[in-house]
This record gives C-alpha cells, structure tokens and sequence, in this order.
C-alpha cells in the first residue's frame, strides 16, 4: 500500500474499533491498534469534525492525575432510509449506522404505474423523516427495493412482470423524493440485510456465505458472497422461483409451467382465506382439516425447493420472507420432509435457518447507503 492507502486503512481501522468500542480512549485505540498517538490524534479529529464521535466524557480513573477523554461512538450520525415497494403494500424503515430501525411505517396501497403512485413513495418519505426529526445533513440517501429484475448499475426494471413496473428507471421512483436514490431488486435488499447480520454487526449464522431464500407473494433467492450478493452476469442469480418443481404443472406469472413460484408462493396458501394469510394460519392452528391439507401439501413442495437450493448450493440456506413470519411452529415439521429427501443423510438443522429480521426489504435497501458510507469514511 501507498502512503494514501496506509492513512485510509488506519483511519477505518480506529473508526471501527470505536465503533465496536463503543467508548475509548487515545491510549485504548493506541495500544488496540498498534498505531502512534499523533496518527491516532489525527483522526479523532477528523471524526469529531464530522460529528461520528464525541469527546465531551472523561473516565474516572483511581490513580492520581488526569482522567482521560473518552471517545464516544455516535450509531445516529449518519441515517439512510429503505422504501419496498410490492404489489400491495408500500413499507418504509429510517435505521441508523448500526442498522437499528428508527422508526417505519406501512401503508397498504396497490402499485401503479403513475405519477400518482410516485408522488406517494415521494409523501410517505418526505413524513417519515419530518416526523423522526431528522437532520437531513445526516440523511445519506434512500434505497428504494422494487418487485422484478433490477439492472442496479443502470438504475433500471429489466424484468417486471409481477406488478408491471419493467422499464421503470431509479429517476421514475425518486422523482418526489429529494435525497439522493438508489433502486434495488427487493431479494437482493432481503439478501443484503442478512450479509450485514453476519458481519460483525452480529450474527445469524456465524458463516459469510449462505443462500437466502424469499418465500413472499413471488419466490426468489440471492447467493450472499463475502460482504454482498452475487448477481451474475445475467443479474438473475438466485431465481428460484422459476426453477422447475413439477414439469408441465401449473402456469407461472413467467409464462412457463411448473416453476417454483406457484407452488411455494404464500399466494398459495392465503387464496384458500380471500387473500388473508393470517387466516389461513389461524384456521390451520385451530385444526380445519381443509387448510391441514393444503399445508401439507404445501409444505412438501417447500421441503423439495430448499432441498434443491442446498443440492446446488451445498452451504448454509436462510429461509425469509413472509413464510418466516409464520414457520416457527412448523419448522421441525418442515426440517423432517427434508431430511427424507436428501439423499446424503444430512440434517437440515445444521444448515437452515431462520432469518432474525422482521423488516429485511426496507432495512436492507436502507444499509446499501450505510455500507457505501462505511467503505469511504
């Protein structure tokens, strides 16, 4: 490294043990770090300008003499704001540095392709962060995570036959919102945010890779790789929902027959309840022999797709989405079918797992700007 390099690696490496510190002294960084006081000195500076830290606290210490400042690390000094947009609902989520959700809200409204619709994502925004009180010098951008293919580079819906957004650009979703934008394929925001709870923000699984399955409305996927999601050169890595579960079986919204997405899509469960699907999990708990049997049903289709994924993939699966909200009383059932499919005798409690985040889309459009903001401190 160059003696540019060398300074932006030391001025990370104290931001991060600050951060991880959470309090710290010169002399704890110092020694921690192996790096000189000036050096160290220097970037506390450069933080305490830019309001990430502060340097008002002194520890008391039990020896006679001066105690020393201590350095306090601010989660709030910088927000980011995710948006996901889905055929039925538009949900929004402020997270901090850290990426704790500061606030959200949720509004059930049916996508459009109209002005009307943008001028709405563009309201609901502007609200959240007045209502917050937020500095908008702190607001560093807003990751908007759509239904469909995304070309994220070019800002743009390649694919978008679910709610009829495809051709739709970044500059059509942020017209009315006025903070700098980024748009994002909502799985690889669902993917992203579990990249960032097995970092060192913490842990869902203790493992960098893993294979994250989205069983919503639509089924999809993302191959989380290191510190992001492996799209491939055809940005389609991860569709799952439209490998073949049952040849010539029913009609995808793709226009094929037999993919994933009408058999393990939650779609499937909540049109037996009018399109509710806590009904349809209320009545299955209090024992109605018709949903029992669409669950079963269901369940082993489930069971065939992630066994496939962990085939192919061979490492760690998370399960997500709106399944996760209700799998928890079922998931040894849905270990158990399998296990009786995987032909290596594996148990599929060592490699599946159940995603921590309860607002994975939003948060995780959110922390696109939280990372890109990390790599350049």
């Amino acid at each position: 490294m160059d003696s540019r390099d060398i300074k932006i690696d030391n001025r990370q490496r104290i931001y991060r043990y600050i951060r991880k510190k959470k309090v710290a002294t010169k002399k704890d960084i110092a020694t921690g770090l192996g790096l000189s006081l000036p050096t160290v000195t220097q970037n506390l500076k450069r933080f305490l300008e830019n309001g990430l830290i502060s340097g008002e606290e002194k520890l008391e210490i039990k020896s006679d003499g001066r105690n020393p400042v201590a350095y306090r690390y601010l989660n709030e000094a910088k927000v980011a704001v995710g948006v996901s947009s889905t055929r039925n609902h538009i949900r929004l989520a402020l997270v901090d540095i850290d990426g704790n959700i500061m606030a959200s809200v949720e509004k059930k409204h049916v996508f459009e392709r109209s002005g009307k619709y943008m001028k709405l994502l563009g309201r609901l925004v502007q609200d959240m962060v007045d209502a917050a009180g937020v500095d908008e010098s702190k607001l560093l951008g807003v990751g908007i995570a759509v239904t469909g293919l995304v070309d994220e580079e070019a800002g743009k819906v390649i694919y978008g036959k679910i709610v009829d957004n495809e051709g739709l650009t970044r500059e059509d979703y942020s017209k009315y919102i006025p903070y700098p934008t980024k748009l994002i394929h909502d799985t690889n925001a669902y993917g992203f945010c579990e990249v960032w709870l097995s970092s060192d923000m913490g842990s869902i699984t203790g493992l960098p890779d893993a294979f994250y399955v989205n069983i919503s409305n639509s089924v999809g996927g993302a191959m989380l790789r290191g510190e992001g999601v492996f799209l491939g050169d055809g940005l389609y890595s991860g569709e799952i929902g439209h490998t073949t579960l049952v040849p010539g079986g029913l009609v995808c919204y793709c226009g094929h027959k037999g993919c994933a997405d009408p058999y393990c899509s939650v779609e499937r469960l909540s049109s037996h309840t009018g399109g509710e699907l806590d009904a349809f999990f209320e009545r299955l708990a209090k024992g109605d022999k018709k949903m029992r049997k669409v669950w079963d049903e269901y369940l082993d289709y489930v069971a065939m797709l992630l066994c496939n994924v962990r085939m192919i993939w061979g490492g760690s699966v998370i399960l997500g989405g709106y399944l996760r909200d209700y799998i928890d009383d079922y998931a040894e059932d849905l270990m158990d079918r399998i296990d009786r499919r995987n032909p290596f005798g594996e148990k599929a409690s060592g490699y599946l797992y159940l995603s921590n985040n309860r607002k994975p889309v939003e948060t995780g459009a959110a922390l696109y700007y939280i990372k890109e903001f990390l790599d350049k401190i």
